[in-house]
């Protein structure tokens, strides 16, 4: 969003670019819902350790704490899904011996370990929901965008804990990405939100137009309740079964949803290649002067919160942004970044927020990071 230009000086809000990528933690790379099995990635080959690294790989290319939207029914060491109602295809005669070997903790110790790089998100147990052995789309939701009863919810979110734990993760995500984008809002106290809150879930990105609305969203592309602040998601640039995807112009949408076998190459020694072009592609978008490369899940919803709900006021040489209809939120308060492009430099003075960080890239932007003073509603950025 350009603030202020004035000749060849510009002021830009910039759009943040955020990277969520969803269906990872299959063992299986095959869809199997033909046969009553969850959709998976299908994917031509089993995931290995190397798809892991890819993941990594991607976030230091990018300096961003990536988002992975994680479904771990295949990391079931002790088979308690066969305890969970509607958790898997075979109910009580559930058995993930298939899926029990090194592999596991080999994996689960590579992502403890770079856990600065990859951000854990609930995405389910098996992604679906079983009922009387046969699948239902989505498993906290049901095609009508109806939520499962608290308890079904509580439960597979338990189990989810569990799971974890079993793995030799510790705490619980405070991100989570609705299955197959069935999701609700808007009706308080028993919304998906409440239950997601009691969990310590804080953060939320999904398709608006795809939820059962029980009341509109605050804004068209932002909204939230029980202390949960939810994010349109918006369209993924390629198709979710789609291996080694070509990277395609990305949405002007915060969010970038990937799915793990877009970025990954049937032979897992490959998976760089495509890894490095997604870099480049996304990259490039984020040096533009009206996006920018969000650090991280937090730095995402701040920034897209000051951008869809702050005011603004333009004057001679002035801009004033006014965040007093921001809620008190924690995820949707804090520091934001201006993007500044001016050919010769200019000055340039701020009050109502103080400068956390500067720096000026190849193409002559500087990126200003600021942190809104305690009491302070509204930011001015005065030319000189």
């Amino acid at each position: 969003m350009i603030l202020y230009q004035d000749g060849d000086c510009t002021v830009s809000l910039p759009l943040p670019l955020f990277l969520v990528i969803e269906d990872v933690g299959w063992w299986q790379g095959e869809d199997g819902s033909r046969r009553g099995e969850p959709y998976r990635n299908g994917f031509c080959r089993r995931h290995c350790l190397a798809d892991y690294r890819a993941l990594v790989d991607l976030s230091e290319r990018l300096s961003m704490r990536v988002a992975v939207a994680m479904v771990v029914g295949e990391w079931d060491r002790t088979n308690l899904l066969r305890d969970i109602a509607g958790a898997t295809w075979l109910g009580r005669a559930w058995d993930n011996r298939r899926n029990q070997g090194p592999w596991l903790a080999e994996a689960a110790s590579y992502l403890c370990r770079h856990e600065r790089h990859l951000e854990l998100a609930v995405h389910g147990l098996c992604h679906e929901f079983w009922r009387d052995g046969k699948m239902q789309r989505a498993e906290f939701h049901d095609d009508d965008g109806l939520m499962r009863s608290r308890e079904i919810v509580a439960g597979h979110l338990r189990a989810y804990a569990a799971i974890l734990r079993d793995n030799g993760f510790s705490g619980f995500p405070r991100f989570f990405v609705p299955p197959a984008l069935r999701h609700s809002f808007g009706n308080g106290d028993g919304s998906m939100q409440a239950v997601l809150n009691d969990f310590g879930i804080t953060h939320v990105t999904t398709r608006f137009a795809r939820a059962r609305q029980y009341s509109p969203p605050i804004h068209d592309k932002l909204t939230w309740e029980c202390g949960v602040a939810l994010l349109e998601r918006g369209l993924s640039p390629v198709a979710w079964p789609q291996a080694a995807a070509e990277p395609q112009a990305l949405p002007l949408n915060p969010i970038v949803a990937l799915h793990w076998g877009n970025l990954l190459h049937p032979d897992p020694a490959r998976n760089g290649e495509i890894i490095a072009r997604w870099a480049q592609r996304i990259v490039a978008e984020a040096a533009d002067i009206g996006r920018i490369m969000a650090i991280d899940v937090d730095d995402c919803w701040r920034q897209a919160a000051v951008c869809y709900l702050a005011r603004f006021r333009f004057g001679q040489r002035m801009v004033g942004i006014d965040l007093r209809d921001l809620p008190s939120l924690p995820s949707l308060n804090g520091p934001f970044s201006l993007k500044i492009r001016a050919v010769p430099p200019v000055g340039w003075r701020c009050s109502g927020a103080r400068i956390i960080g500067r720096g000026t890239d190849n193409g002559g932007i500087t990126t200003v990071r600021l942190q809104p003073e305690p009491g302070h509603s509204e930011i001015r950025i005065d030319i000189v």
